[in-house]
């Protein structure tokens, strides 16, 4: 299967493809690579690895969502260093569904305690406040709320940590599926 064959360590494909994130001269490549980081970021097994100092996928995901925004001193010493010190000139990524294919990847990252709380401790959530601030899809911005409602939430109680094993009773799941159909109705 794809996946993989990309995720296999050994061959180190996952890391050569990284870069592709930040591609200006190809929205192809960019769109491609982020949605295959995002497939990646299904299988939960890779996580910890994904989050490591081998691969250090964080920064290549909030690299292309963060602006020229300048942060007070401290909270910019919580950033990972590939995203303090930016400059001015520094722009978003300017396709939507790669925007939230990137957050997506996020989430997906989110799902074990242990994650969220690395994720949280890299100052995640101020990329993800001043990319919400600039945000005119709404699509974007409803992605980019959920992810921020996961970061700065409560941990779950204790059983419930991994997101991917919660089970969601049937009727909650109805009434969730509606509500986001109504929101994505003009």
């Amino acid at each position: 299967d794809g996946r993989s064959l990309v995720m296999d360590r050994s061959k180190r494909i996952f890391q050569r493809l990284l870069p592709f994130l930040g591609c200006h001269e190809s929205v192809v490549r960019r769109r491609g690579i982020a949605c295959l980081v995002k497939n990646c970021c299904f299988d939960t097994e890779h996580h910890t690895w994904l989050l490591s100092k081998e691969i250090d996928i964080l920064p290549c995901l909030l690299l292309p969502l963060a602006g020229p925004e300048e942060f007070e001193e401290d909270d910019m010493e919580k950033l990972p260093d590939d995203l303090q010190y930016l400059g001015e000139d520094k722009t978003r990524e300017a396709e939507a569904d790669i925007r939230i294919m990137l957050l997506e990847s996020i989430m997906q990252l989110c799902s074990a305690k242990k994650h969220r709380q690395h994720i949280k401790s890299k100052n995640t959530y101020i990329i993800l406040r001043e990319l919400h601030k600039q945000e005119t899809d709404p699509s974007v911005t409803q992605t980019c709320e959920n992810l921020i409602s996961m970061l700065i939430a409560d941990e779950p109680e204790e059983g419930l940590e991994n997101l991917h094993e919660v089970s969601i009773p049937p009727e909650l799941e109805a009434q969730l599926s509606q509500q986001d159909s109504s929101r994505s109705d003009p």
